[in-house]
């Protein structure tokens, strides 16, 4: 058996088979953000998430049920990649992306820790610097997620609404959530800090 040294594959080297997510260039690829970010803001289309998501009872299952009225082409029985907004007071907050937004958006206000339900861990370690005076400075986990996130979670589950895009590219969908959060000027909770 021949032993095999790690090598970079530049383009020529790739496998034969190797399919890429994105062929269009950029211009092709972003030519419909605006009518997209028409359609994700059109408040026809926003819903409340108590009544869609946050309700006793109501699981990824029923939310399904109720967003094929408004995706259509969604099959009852699977979630879907696309984009979400966050609305308070006829006013866009937050956008997400994921691979199943049905789950993403259950676990924003269901999530029991930091990893599950990320922007209210955001909004409540802002939430104990203002009670606590001074800035959270342990780990993600050493924060009391009850304490500072918990109020959020309700906020977001009782008082919020959502608008919902689905997109099935990767990098489409990735670039139109900078896109979005930059055009609705989302700054304060859509921050792309790197590690």
């Amino acid at each position: 058996m021949e032993s095999k040294s790690a090598k970079i594959k530049l383009k020529d080297h790739w496998p034969s088979n190797f399919l890429p997510d994105e062929t269009r260039g950029f211009d092709e690829i972003t030519e419909n953000f605006s009518p997209m970010l028409a359609k994700l803001t059109d408040k026809s289309r926003v819903i409340s998430i108590y009544e869609n998501f946050g309700k006793e009872g109501v699981g990824n299952a029923t939310s399904r049920k109720f967003l094929k009225t408004l995706i259509p082409q969604l099959k009852q029985d699977e979630d879907f990649k696309g984009i979400y907004l966050f609305w308070l007071n006829d006013e866009p907050f937050y956008t997400g992306i994921s691979r199943g937004v049905v789950k993403r958006i259950h676990q924003h206000i269901k999530g029991s820790n930091h990893f599950s339900s990320s922007l209210s861990y955001t909004m409540g370690k802002e939430f104990h610097n203002e009670i606590e005076g001074i800035e959270h400075s342990g780990t993600r986990k050493e924060l009391d997620f009850d304490k500072f996130s918990g109020p959020f979670k309700k906020i977001l589950r009782e008082e919020c609404q959502v608008s919902l895009l689905p997109i099935k590219g990767s990098t489409e969908l990735y670039l139109f959530e900078v896109y979005t959060a930059v055009q609705l000027k989302l700054h304060y909770y859509n921050r792309f800090k790197t590690h």
